[in-house]
């Protein structure tokens, strides 16, 4: 069993990217995976194009309206999870879409509309998509990147829930990389503590890699 989390900034393209790259991922390992997008939502990834994608967003609209943006895509998102993780996943890649492939504006009518199209109760989502609910959950994310010790976006944690406790950390989200990561049921943490030794560092494929406790 593994568990994965991607942090990423929610109206990035390349974060957008890394979200394709372990949903596919998820569907190609053989053991079991948990999969859970969390949005780095601070002041510094609102202002900042941490992967370097050109975001023409952030070059266009205001602090302001940069704020207001990235509070309301990631409220809605919390109040899709609600509803299930899928479920969930799938309205923030509809809004990712809209917002960085198509270029639309952000609505409350887009955002229903997206909600309608991933099968959501648009009741219960207008009802919690600006709820006390939805804001303590967008805290927990928080707490969460700063307990990982997440730097940037784009970055991911695994745990091999059967023979660690520990977390394993990336910031190359590449295919191959953490495919072979979440295939070898010897990725413990001892198993990396020896191939980022000194003596092992520079003929290891692990050097992406650190633990977190």
């Amino acid at each position: 069993m593994f568990e994965l989390f991607l942090f990423i900034d929610p109206l990035c393209k390349a974060c957008r990217n890394s979200e394709n790259t372990v949903l596919k991922i998820s569907e190609d390992v053989d053991s079991k995976f948990k999969l859970q997008f969390i949005p780095i939502y601070n002041l510094k990834v609102v202002q900042t194009d941490y992967c370097n994608s050109n975001n023409q967003l952030k070059k266009r609209l205001s602090s302001e309206q940069l704020a207001d943006l990235y509070k309301n895509v990631v409220l809605d998102y919390k109040a899709a999870l609600f509803q299930g993780m899928k479920k969930g996943r799938k309205f923030l890649t509809e809004m990712q879409d809209c917002l960085l492939t198509d270029a639309l504006s952000y609505s409350d009518e887009m955002a229903i509309s997206i909600a309608e199209d991933c099968g959501l109760d648009v009741d219960m989502f207008i009802e919690d998509r600006r709820s006390n609910l939805a804001k303590n959950a967008i805290k927990k994310d928080q707490e969460l990147v700063q307990n990982m010790k997440i730097e940037k976006p784009a970055s991911a944690v695994i745990f091999n829930c059967e023979n660690s406790k520990d977390g394993i950390l990336t910031d190359n989200i590449e295919y191959s990389t953490l495919f072979n990561a979440c295939c070898d049921k010897n990725l413990t943490t001892e198993y990396l503590q020896d191939a980022l030794s000194e003596d092992n560092l520079n003929e290891t494929k692990m050097k992406h890699f650190r633990i977190i406790k």
